[in-house]
Parts: structure tokens; C-alpha cells; sequence
């Protein structure tokens, strides 16, 4: 491999383990604030920092490269108050302005060099959001006083919600690489598989955020991913998805009293299994452009928090 490619795929998959970092430090900020302004501004944010992984990876896979899906940056979850959490945030997108304007000057590659220059842009934008956010969290207190508090209380139903997050989480991830991998080899199976990676981070989205309400945390510690990149076997993989997982969350759902979050658990197992048989999808020799658009939509997390549309 040519040496500059190289550097242009090292420094690629660099910035998807810095965007996957922003993603869950800003969701976990999201979900755990509680204030429903910063909230919006936060999970805005963090579904233009998937898109960034988006193109990163995309763009690694285009130079004959492997995206590092499997590979996080540090996070910062915790701070003693809601300012200091948001002035982690400041930094995350310093720091990302600062390494991409570097990757800018040293990749010759134009195709690299537009995708750096939308990040940086978006990255900009974002620490002035940061940066004013903050200011209104400060004047917040001056008037009302610290009143977000991260409640440290366990209920026994948060251990089983915690262990389908990690469960979802491991699954995005998995998804998104083997999307991620198939973008050339199987373009249709890659956007479908892409769109499932999309209704689990939404799934995702709304247990974190029920795990938050009962006041306590998601766990959004880095699980292992495991890399399947032949076809036939990823196909194997979501089919045997489609059948397990709903099993999975119906079982959490009959030990759970809340009728809100029951309602919530049987709507994402009855999610999980809407999708045609992959298989058959995939195996037609006729696939329609027309048959084509209503399996595959184009890419939008949508809201992680809205759980009624």
C-alpha cells in the first residue's frame, strides 16, 4: 500500500475513535443533565458526530483500508457539576479542531482533505454551541442554585436494563462495521444493515435515557465487536438477531411494573422484528429500485429521546 494512503487511513481511523468518543460522552450528558434545552443541543450535536464517524469510515473503506469501529478515545462521563461536564465537551471539540486542521496540512489526498474541512466546520460550530451553553448553565445557577444532580440510587431493574444497553450497544457497533465493510461489495445489504445500526441507536437512546429517570447510569462502557466481514455469515448474524433479541426485551419487559417503560420494551421488540427476511431480500435476482427505496432510507439518527413518533 502506497505510504501516503497509509497515513490517510491511520489518521482516518484516529478521528472515528474521536468522534465514536464525542458520541457517547455527549449522549451520556444528554441522558443525565435532565434539562430538557441542553439536551436537544447536545443529542443535535452528537448525531452530527455520527455523521462525521460516518464519513470517516466511509472514506477509509474507499482507500482499501478496514474502519476501526472497535476502537474508542477517552471519555470524560462525570464532573462534580453540570458546568465542568459541559467544559469537557469545550475541550472534546478543541482538541478535534486542533487534530483535524493538523490531518489537513499533512493529507495531500483532496478526497480526505473536503471531508476534514466539513468536520472542522461542524466541529467550530459546535464549541461555539459548548461555549454559550455554558454560559447559560452558569446564569441558570446564579438564579436557581445546582439543581442537577445525578441521583446515584439503584433499582434491581436498572441491572437488567444496563445488560440490554451493553447488548445494544455491542450490536450498533457490529452493524455499522459490517455496513461499513459491505459499502462496495453488497451496496444493498450494506444500507439495510446501516438502517437496523439506526433504529438501535434510537432503541439505545431511549433505555439510557429510562435508565437516567430511574436515577441511575447507562452503561456505556466500550464492549467488545466482533468483526464478521463475509457476507454470508453476516447475513446469518441479523436473521439469528431478528429472532433472538426480541426474546431478549420481551423477558425484561414481563419483570418490569412500570407501565411507561413496559410500553416502551414491548415496542422496541416489536421494532426489532419488523424488517423483511434478509435472506429472501437479498437472494432476489429482480430487486426493484422501487422494492429497494422502502427497505433502505437514507441515513438521520432521528431523535434518541422522542419515543412516541
Amino acid at each position: 500500500m502506497d505510504i501516503e494512503i497509509k497515513k490517510a487511513i491511520d489518521y482516518l481511523n484516529y478521528n472515528i475513535a474521536l468522534e465514536h468518543s464525542a458520541i457517547i460522552q455527549y449522549l451520556f450528558h444528554a441522558y443525565t443533565i435532565g434539562e430538557e434545552g441542553i439536551e436537544n443541543e447536545l443529542e443535535e450535536i452528537a448525531r452530527e458526530e455520527m455523521r462525521h464517524l460516518r464519513m470517516f469510515a466511509h472514506m477509509v473503506v474507499d482507500l482499501g483500508g478496514i474502519p476501526a469501529i472497535d476502537k474508542r478515545a477517552a471519555v470524560y462521563l462525570e464532573a462534580p457539576n453540570v458546568t465542568d461536564l459541559i467544559q469537557f465537551d469545550i475541550e472534546a471539540e478543541q482538541m478535534a479542531i486542533e487534530e483535524y486542521g493538523k490531518q489537513l496540512k499533512d493529507i495531500p489526498d483532496k478526497r480526505v482533505q473536503r471531508v476534514l474541512e466539513r468536520a472542522i466546520k461542524d466541529e467550530t460550530s459546535h464549541l461555539h454551541i459548548f461555549q454559550d451553553l455554558k454560559e447559560k448553565v452558569k446564569e441558570n445557577i446564579a438564579e436557581n442554585g445546582e439543581n442537577y444532580v445525578l441521583d446515584e440510587n439503584k433499582l434491581k431493574i436498572v441491572h437488567l436494563l444496563n445488560q440490554y444497553l451493553q447488548k445494544q450497544y455491542e450490536k450498533i457497533l457490529e452493524s455499522l462495521y459490517q455496513s461499513f465493510v459491505m459499502r462496495h461489495k453488497n451496496p444493498h445489504l450494506s444500507d439495510e444493515i446501516e438502517q437496523r445500526a439506526i433504529d438501535k441507536m434510537k432503541h439505545f437512546g431511549w433505555v439510557a435515557e429510562e435508565i437516567s429517570e430511574y436515577g441511575a447510569k447507562p452503561d456505556m462502557s466500550m464492549p467488545p465487536v466482533n468483526k464478521i466481514q463475509d457476507e454470508e455469515k453476516i447475513v446469518e448474524y441479523h436473521i439469528e438477531d431478528q429472532k433472538e433479541f426480541p426474546k431478549e426485551i420481551e423477558s425484561i419487559a414481563s419483570q418490569v411494573e412500570d407501565k411507561d417503560l413496559k410500553w416502551i420494551l414491548e415496542r422496541i421488540a416489536k421494532r426489532e422484528i419488523h424488517y423483511r427476511d434478509l435472506e429472501e431480500f437479498l437472494k432476489k435476482p429482480d430487486v426493484s429500485e422501487k422494492e429497494i427505496s422502502q427497505v433502505i432510507s437514507a441515513l438521520t439518527v432521528g431523535s434518541l429521546f422522542k419515543k412516541k413518533d
